[in-house]
């Protein structure tokens, strides 16, 4: 194994001393390898003004100011939560696919496509920092770090737009043999004590195992203007797939929560989660590009056998975070939409069963990003629906509805959609096969949505000369 540095980056509201433990650990296996720390002026994230532009451009200064190396594969790193956005941030604006210095990325419990923690407000992260959290004392007590939990909400137009510079990149991508090999480390279990006002279901305490994961897909599905039988319709098809480009390592480590995973522990009192995940990060340090790929498969088999299957009750809920971004044809957000799953044999309106058990039971969460909704998570339980759909023998119908409504009447908006009524709009039909690419246990999903906004004809009306005599 090469001798290179090993850089710890952490994350959100904390510091560099946080992985000094860790680095012990490491120090303890690794032979005399170099362990250095950059802590990013101990990372003040938690003041409002600073911005994941002023963070990456900090740590491009201490990567410099430390003479670290820049040639492709030179240098491994370990990060911890928002670590992960800095510094997959910093790569993608300074070094081309091919040129990662990093040769080895591991990231423990990454916040890759945000934290429900980071929308909760400021009484809950207040609480959370400047208690049971244990903020440093350096730290601003009555600031949270508003512009970065703005990056770090859930559906955030950062972490998409990231997503889309180093995740659907040219093929292979940064992160392949060859390259940057990546591996994801995350926990299943929320926090004890006080502490557990921050749990839901599929998290670890801080981050969604859904959003920690790096391996993501997006799809594209387009409403368009059409005619039925001599009418305008809305009809909808399936624009694009797009499997994010490479691959990288995940595994879910059972038993840890967002704390535990950064083994900030004496050797002597490491659980038996923590050993395992310990010898987890060695392996990820110490695979070459020609195993990689057998790296990759032996952690997914090792998920999946965590995770419930359709129709199974053994395992605990594969969650997806699904992102959805609604614009019109011109590009403009819709910020004022409904998605809906039913049971196409049914009346739009009704729906049947399934309408029901998707939208009270598969469907836990949905969260429009706060300064934009255009942008909306939907915290899907995967099994659960598909086992659904099978059960009920029928296609996932799925449509939407948006505002303005186009109408037909004088007194009605002349611009809009036509989504309202059943006959304005057909629905898009996943079949099985769709189903199961769509919806997968543990990974987001972008779902890029267009929809037709169309004028009434008296929006503009032409006269010819004729007419005014």
């Amino acid at each position: 194994m090469a001798q290179r540095p090993l850089i710890l980056l952490h994350g959100w509201n904390d510091t560099g001393e946080a992985f000094e433990r860790l680095a012990g650990h490491l120090r303890r296996h690794l032979d005399e390898r170099g362990i250095r720390h950059i802590a990013l002026g101990d990372y003040l994230s938690r003041h409002d003004a600073l911005r994941f532009d002023d963070l990456q451009a900090a740590l491009e200064r201490a990567w410099t100011r430390h003479d670290l190396p820049r040639t492709p594969a030179s240098v491994d790193a370990i990060v911890h939560s928002t670590g992960g956005l800095v510094i997959r941030d910093w790569l993608a604006r300074h070094f081309a696919p091919d040129a990662y210095p990093i040769k080895h990325l591991v990231m423990l419990a990454p916040a890759n496509f945000g934290s429900p923690l980071a929308h909760r407000g400021r009484s809950l992260v207040g609480r959370a920092v400047n208690g049971f959290f244990h903020a440093h004392p350096d730290q601003p007590r009555f600031e949270a770090g508003a512009e970065l939990l703005r990056g770090l909400e859930l559906a955030s137009p950062y972490s998409w737009a990231l997503a889309l510079r180093d995740r659907f990149a040219d093929e292979p991508g940064p992160f392949a043999p060859g390259r940057t090999l990546c591996s994801v480390l995350v926990g299943n279990r929320g926090y004890g004590g006080i502490r557990a006002v921050a749990n839901e279901a599929g998290g670890d305490g801080t981050v969604r195992i859904s959003t920690a994961n790096l391996d993501c897909a997006r799809g594209r599905i387009h409403f368009e203007e059409g005619h039925h039988e001599g009418r305008p319709v809305t009809v909808p098809r399936l624009a694009g797939w797009q499997d994010s480009s490479g691959r990288c390592a995940f595994r879910i480590v059972d038993g840890l929560d967002h704390t535990t995973i950064k083994l900030d522990t004496p050797e002597s009192r490491l659980s038996a989660a923590q050993r395992r995940a310990l010898g987890l990060i060695l392996e990820a340090l110490a695979v070459e590009d020609d195993g990689f790929a057998a790296h990759c498969d032996a952690w997914e088999a090792a998920t999946l056998a965590l995770t419930r299957v359709p129709g199974g009750r053994r395992g605990k809920p594969g969650y997806q975070n699904t992102l959805v971004r609604v614009v019109d044809q011109f590009g403009a957000p819709v910020p004022d939409y409904l998605i809906e799953f039913y049971d196409p044999r049914d009346d739009r309106r009704d729906g049947g069963a399934l309408a029901r058990v998707m939208h009270e039971e598969i469907i836990l969460k949905v969260h429009p990003y706060a300064n934009d909704s255009s942008y909306r998570s939907f915290y899907i339980d995967t099994a659960r629906l598909r086992h659904e759909v099978a059960k009920a023998g029928t296609a996932l119908g799925l449509s939407i509805t948006a505002a303005p409504m186009l109408g037909r009447e004088a007194a009605d908006p002349p611009v809009g959609f036509r989504t309202y009524a059943d006959e304005d709009i057909d629905d898009l039909r996943l079949d099985a096969a769709q189903l199961a690419a769509f919806f997968r246990p543990h990974r987001t999903l972008l779902v890029d949505i267009v929809l037709h906004r169309s004028q009434h004809e008296r929006v503009v009306t032409l006269r010819d000369d004729a007419d005014q005599a």
